[in-house]
């Protein structure tokens, strides 16, 4: 259980070392349509969109840097318009952010149910197995007249 426990807490300080320190940074088309969602109903990221929509938008992206904003206020730009479902990822904050823990969280309670059932299974198998023994005599001369008799029927088929 010990060895459980260092594992999650071993995750959860790797998560904590990994998230991202985001800084107000100007970046280029490329970088802010990484983050968009094309708004044809497509459903691919505008970067990789080649219809007319995704077009429009690394236009519109062009002339907000050209303009002096940052990625982040063209960001904010988009979702203003077309609400958080423009944005490739989920947000990093309330409720969304559980679609940032959960895989996580069902990674760490996978492994855990997988380590339980290997250790049952390993502890299961370790003991050793016990043999039914027959301690009645009547039983066992009950399936020695059986045994007896089928094979004389079939010795007789012979």
């Amino acid at each position: 259980m010990a060895r459980v426990i260092r594992i999650v807490a071993l995750i959860a300080g790797l998560l904590l070392l990994a998230a991202p320190i985001e800084a107000a940074e100007v970046g280029s088309v490329d970088d802010v349509a990484r983050e968009l969602m094309c708004q044809c109903g497509c459903t691919m990221i505008v970067y990789n969109c080649d219809c007319g929509t995704a077009d429009q938008m690394r236009g519109l992206i062009r002339e907000k840097l050209d303009g002096g904003q940052t990625k982040q206020q063209i960001l904010d730009y988009f979702v203003g318009q077309y609400g958080e479902t423009v944005l490739a990822a989920p947000t990093k904050e309330g409720f969304n952010i559980t679609a940032w823990i959960m895989p996580f969280v069902g990674l760490v309670v996978g492994i855990g149910v997988v380590y339980f059932v290997m250790t049952r299974w390993l502890l299961a198998s370790s003991r050793p197995q016990e043999m039914a023994v027959v301690s009645d005599e009547e039983e066992l001369s009950e399936y020695e007249d059986r045994f007896l008799r089928e094979l004389r029927q079939y010795e007789g088929r012979s």
